[in-house]
């Protein structure tokens, strides 16, 4: 994979709709910095360069990493004792358009998340496209999931009648399908909260959401970096297994709840709006929180936005409050 010579200034079109502190961010930490070319051929070597700055400084937490089924995932356990019945568990999926991303991209919300809801958080890095395409990352989750489920009280000390699940975009979109599934198990197996944080779901690339348009220059996740994506991942976008959003009507009802976070410039935003306005109107509970004036990637600059701040504190409150109400 070849790279472009810099990123250049937010799109003009974009510019005036941006938080005035996210625009300050993008020209002093983004603007002028290599990014990538997506017309030429894939190079796993990308998956080695550093990430853009942004997050705060990850919080302590016992770590340790563990292969289950065909990957690895790591577990952060919060310090001290667990409450009688152990503790709860929060499996979560990072973004990265199924082609990018790891644990340690979103280091600070997994330790955020450990350390003040109090939970577990197993992070699950799953097999990564073009060389495992769709359906692997689904497997994958799957398979974590159900070892959390199963085995997670005795080989992680959680309470496994007291999970939730959480991803961002492309996590997201896995956090949503595990949900489905879970709630077609038999017997179903519970789950206290999807934290579905700027999701992917629908894969459809002609899918005509309106932000899919608005949005198509927007930083971080551009249209032709999210086409790429698709391309990519190679998933059967009729599925719903790859598009949640196009699960059967009668799945729905059985739904854990969700909290959906959408950014308002983002590409994806649209989508995420109508999978919570379903939820709700399918049996299911959403509750659908728009961050205006950021585009797709604001959840993992908590550490120098305000409004990325604001979505970690967000999420660590509906956690906090979904495992009270489960316990």
């Amino acid at each position: 994979m070849a790279y472009t010579a810099q990123h250049g200034p937010i799109n003009p079109s974009i510019l005036p709709l941006c938080d005035p502190e996210y625009a300050a961010y993008y020209a002093s930490s983004i603007q002028g910095h290599v990014a990538l070319d997506y017309t030429a051929p894939f190079d796993p070597s990308i998956r080695a360069v550093p990430m853009l700055s942004g997050g705060a400084t990850p919080l302590e937490c016992v770590t340790r990493s563990l292969d289950v089924g065909k990957c690895n995932v790591r577990v952060f356990t919060p310090p001290g004792e667990a409450k009688e019945g152990g503790w709860p568990v929060m499996i979560y999926f990072h973004g990265g358009g199924w082609v990018l991303g790891s644990v340690e991209g979103e280091i600070s919300i997994v330790t955020q998340l450990c350390r003040r809801v109090p939970c577990v958080v197993v992070s699950v890095n799953y097999r990564l496209a073009p060389e495992d395409p769709y359906p692997a990352a689904v497997d994958d989750a799957w398979d974590v999931f159900s070892w959390v489920h199963s085995q997670g009280a005795s080989e992680l000390g959680i309470n496994p009648s007291l999970i939730a699940v959480g991803g961002a975009s492309a996590g997201g979109q896995l956090a949503a399908v595990i949900s489905h599934l879970a709630a077609l198990s038999s017997p179903p197996v519970p789950i206290a909260l999807q934290l579905l944080t700027v999701p992917c779901t629908d894969l459809d690339p002609a899918a005509p959401y309106p932000s899919r348009n608005d949005y198509a220059l927007s930083p971080a996740l551009p249209a032709v970096r999210m086409n790429w994506f698709y391309k990519l991942f190679q998933a059967k976008h009729e599925e719903w297994r790859a598009s949640p959003i196009r699960a059967p009507a009668e799945h729905w009802a059985k739904l854990a709840p969700a909290f959906v976070v959408v950014g308002g410039l983002d590409f994806l935003k649209d989508e995420g709006i109508a999978y919570a306005k379903l939820m709700n109107e399918r049996g299911a509970k959403a509750e659908l929180k728009v961050y205006e004036g950021v585009p797709h990637h604001f959840p993992g600059l908590d550490g120098v936005l305000k409004k990325g701040k604001e979505y970690v504190d967000d999420a660590v409150d509906r956690v906090t409050k979904a495992f009270a109400a489960a316990a």
